[in-house]
């Protein structure tokens, strides 16, 4: 008789089990159906809205609409809608460019750029054998005509692309230095980006960074074993400023994992607040004193490289604080060409370190001179104060 018993209770807690299972995932599944439903309803007013809007101007309108420029401005408005500025549309031709930047293979003038106080595109770097070489652009020279046109009024997004185009084509730029106004036609051409530089400097090895493309790993390579072979070095300087840390971050965790020990490299934070680490370290590190330079041109995986630079026991930060964009993205291609690049999680230094929307806080905070521009070539421990203070802190401290 108790076996019965036990039997029945057992089966009953089973069903009671099964019963509760059941209406769990019916509220689940309801709720569910709930936000999908108003998620789709919103949906259907958004794109009612837009419909009634592209049927008025359509009726009314007295020029000729241009439905490529329509799709582009519906995309773009659709991302400033998010409010997150790390979400963005890239047209067929931005997006190609992106692919290029990052493959280290550009066809152009032969130029990095940045765009200065006055809204001018302003020359940061001359890349050797190129038509700007050639024709003598030099850093800080500033871009005030293209084509005949006014700079301003074309906007620094089109002179920007201006400095690239297909190969054997041309393009006249008039750019102005010390006053004086300069007019030459610039012939496209290929040519590989050399985005690391190093030189001797009061006995430290100094690493400039200009970008992070697929072929800058390797370029540091060749640049530290040189160094590291031409004599005994007191320390390291890496110099990152003005520098976004390019797309790809597997390039900047290679490179960090040359110069931290063995630790977690990176983590991020994904949606619903999990933790995935991203990328370790192994023990094998470049064991010297070193100083980062940074400043608010410091920006998205530069940051990174940075942060978690600092953490090493023998690395000081100097300059100014960085920019604060500390996330990891996604593109998606469409088949127009366009592209979206949306950020998926925040990224975290050595496991830990925050820097999104804060940014990289110095530990020696050192303003440069009002008008320094980082000279494309060997660099002056005279002209650049952020430099210097970096040389003076590294002969100090170890």
């Amino acid at each position: 008789m108790n076996k019965k018993i036990t039997v029945g209770i057992t089966l009953a807690f089973i069903f009671i089990a099964i019963a509760l299972t059941f209406t769990a995932t019916m509220i689940y599944s309801m709720n569910l159906f709930d936000q999908k439903i108003v998620s789709i309803q919103e949906r259907e007013t958004m794109y009612d809205k837009i419909s009634q809007i592209d049927s008025f101007v359509r009726q009314n309108y007295y020029r000729e609409i241009d439905d490529s420029r329509i799709q582009d401005g519906l995309a773009r408005g659709y991302i400033a809608g998010t409010g997150d500025d790390g979400i963005r549309y890239f047209t067929n031709q931005e997006y190609s460019r992106i692919i290029e930047t990052k493959s280290g293979k550009l066809c152009g003038i032969g130029v990095e750029h940045e765009v200065n106080a006055s809204g001018y595109v302003q020359i940061t770097e001359v890349h050797a054998s190129t038509s700007a070489e050639k024709i003598g652009m030099e850093a800080g020279d500033t871009i005030v005509m293209v084509n005949d046109e006014d700079a301003l009024e074309l906007g620094a997004d089109k002179v920007a692309e201006a400095l690239y185009g297909s190969e054997g084509d041309e393009v006249t730029l008039t750019y102005t230095r010390d006053g004086l106004d300069y007019t030459f036609a610039f012939v496209y051409g290929m040519y590989e980006t050399r985005s690391v530089a190093s030189y001797d400097v009061e006995g430290y090895a100094y690493f400039r960074f200009s970008s992070f493309t697929l072929l800058t790993y390797d370029q540091f390579q060749e640049e530290l074993a040189e160094r590291l072979a031409s004599g005994e070095v007191k320390g390291l300087i890496l110099d990152l400023r003005n520098t976004d840390g390019g797309y790809d971050l597997n390039v900047i965790a290679k490179i960090m994992d040359k110069l931290i020990g063995q630790c977690t490299m990176i983590s991020g934070i994904y949606q619903g607040g999990y933790t995935k680490v991203l990328y370790t370290s192994d023990k094998e590190k470049v064991d010297l004193p070193t100083a980062v330079l940074v400043n608010g041109g410091t920006k998205g995986y530069s940051e990174l490289f940075a942060a978690a630079m600092g953490e090493c026991d023998n690395v000081r930060i100097v300059g100014e604080q960085t920019c604060g964009s500390g996330t990891y993205g996604v593109f998606d291609q469409f088949t127009d060409g366009t592209a979206i690049y949306v950020p998926v999680c925040e990224l975290l230094a050595c496991g830990s370190v925050r820097y999104n929307e804060t940014g990289v806080t110095p530990d020696f905070v050192t303003a440069s001179f009002d008008d320094f521009v980082l000279p494309d070539g060997a660099p002056s421990i005279l002209q650049d104060l952020q430099l210097r203070k970096a040389v003076e802190m590294l002969d100090s401290e170890f």
